[in-house]
């Protein structure tokens, strides 16, 4: 067996190991928690993902427009880049 095959092994034994001690990390502490804080945190988490995405497609779009309006100056910028590339 090759190194690199070696080292692949233990870093997968090493991840499943710290991936499981996470999991029962996480049933420990879910575990004592009311479920309706469990169902608040859930919807909290939703709401939080929701408004992200939101704000992530609301500056994407902006920054199109941004490119879209600017793509009338490529003259200027085509002497420009010649100008650098002298």
């Amino acid at each position: 067996m090759s190194r690199t095959t070696t080292l692949q092994l233990i870093a997968a034994v090493i991840t499943i190991a710290v991936l499981y001690a996470l999991r029962q990390g996480a049933d420990w502490f879910l575990s004592g928690l009311e479920p309706r804080f469990m169902m608040g945190m859930v919807l909290g988490f939703m709401a939080g993902a929701v408004m992200i995405l939101l704000i992530w497609y609301y500056e994407d779009s902006k920054e199109r427009r941004s490119r879209a309006a600017s793509r009338g100056s490529t003259a200027q910028e085509q002497s420009t880049r010649h100008s650098i590339d002298l």
